[in-house]
């Protein structure tokens, strides 16, 4: 089901910027900045790579099991309730977080605070409110969302390094998350609006609303396939760096290749409309995520140019692959609960992005090398591309009878 276009007056591109510069610093304050981190912490504390993947594993898991209820925020409330939520909580407990000394109080403020910035701002709420308050249709609007969102890694990577190399990694960790504060407080601000369309209201009983959308089969092999890019995608993102580094490259040549991969998944969101309305979202994801799996195997080489082409193809894909799983989910979900079902494909997404770096991670310690972890990588992108050749023909069945 398409969602509705209308949009109150008072809407203007202005919102969907607004949504773009917050989906930046809710992502780029933790969830890529904890890839230039991992590093510097474990080698000032002494904690375990498991360790660390397992902190930010839970973090995924705490954002997946909160986004509905971010969703819901949205959908009751606006952007002024989801978004505040976010500064006043999620950021806050960041911004505490560096001042832990021991593993267990760092892993609890650190991912319960990731989890809340992730629920409230990432892009199953950004997306569902620029499909509310944007002045285009909900695709181009969603479209112009995700090209701003892209560089979050361009930013927070590549001068991310500069700063802990300069100040610290604790010093640095705050920064990131008083740049969350400072967007979310300003995002509730000027993006009020983005709750349940004019003249409807949410379901009076969310986990009914999941049960019918989770009843259909095309939606249960859509959260399926999400499930699978989810932890090859995240686990991608944490360990891209540490990976890069033990085939060769230096660190700061690492991060930089890190932040063109991000970079580049602007390039994935350019003519993403025409590439819709050619092909269809869930056959352009097919694409992408067998392409970005194809792409990981150039983190094995070891060579400037093999992570150069690594960063070019899996940016394209993977930039790709958020604003049409977005686009796609909205096609289908009921726009009267949209925040709340987006939440719940976040969820999905974000539970199974929260295995998969611990899983990598103990790969690593126990073989004492990546490899292994860049090819389950690997195979998890081919499952979730047939997954989604299954759910297509799956909707497809379900729209002609």
């Amino acid at each position: 089901m398409t969602p509705t276009t209308s949009a109150p007056s008072s809407a203007t591109w202005v919102s969907v910027a607004a949504l773009g510069l917050l989906t930046i610093t809710s992502y780029g304050s933790w969830f890529y900045a904890f890839g230039i981190l991992i590093g510097p912490i474990g080698a000032d504390t002494g904690w375990s790579v498991t360790s660390l993947g397992a902190v930010f594993g839970i973090s995924q898991i705490a954002n997946g099991l909160l986004a509905p209820i971010g969703g819901r925020l949205l959908d009751r409330f606006g952007g002024s309730g989801a978004f505040g939520v976010q500064a006043g909580l999620g950021a806050l407990l960041l911004l505490l977080a560096p001042s832990a000394t021991n593993i267990v109080l760092f892993g609890v403020l650190y991912s319960v605070g990731a989890g809340i910035v992730g629920a409230t701002g990432f892009y199953h709420v950004t997306t569902a409110a620029a499909a509310r308050v944007g002045p285009g249709t909900p695709a181009k609007s969603i479209a112009v969302l995700t090209a701003i969102g892209a560089f979050a890694s361009p930013i927070y990577l590549p001068l991310g390094q500069l700063l802990i190399d300069s100040v610290g990694w604790r010093p640095a960790a705050r920064i990131f998350a008083l740049t969350a504060i400072g967007r979310a407080l300003i995002a509730a601000v000027l993006v009020r609006d983005g709750a349940t369309p004019d003249g409807s209201v949410p379901s009076p009983n969310p986990l009914k609303a999941i049960r019918l959308a989770a009843a259909q089969p095309a939606v249960r092999l859509m959260l399926l396939s999400y499930a699978f890019a989810g932890a090859s995608f995240s686990s991608a993102l944490v360990f891209q760096v540490p990976i890069m580094e033990s085939v060769g490259l230096t660190a700061a040549t690492a991060a930089s290749m890190a932040g063109l991969r991000g970079f580049m998944q602007l390039f994935g969101r350019v003519g993403l409309v025409a590439t819709i309305a050619s092909r269809g979202a869930a056959s352009a994801l097919q694409v992408a995520y067998f392409v970005a799996g194809v792409g990981c195997l150039l983190l094995l080489v070891g060579s400037v140019p093999a992570a150069a082409a690594y960063a070019v193809v899996v940016g394209i894909a993977l930039g790709a692959t958020s604003p049409l799983q977005s686009i796609h989910a909205q096609d289908i979900f009921d726009p009267d609960d949209l925040g709340l079902l987006m939440g719940l494909q976040h969820m999905i997404f974000a539970i199974a992005g929260g295995i998969g770096p611990f899983a990598i991670g103990l790969l690593a310690d126990n073989t004492g090398s990546h490899q292994t972890g860049v090819w389950l990588l690997v195979c998890m992108l081919t499952i979730a591309a047939i997954i989604m050749r299954w759910s297509t023909r799956f909707a497809a069945e379900s729209t002609a009878s």
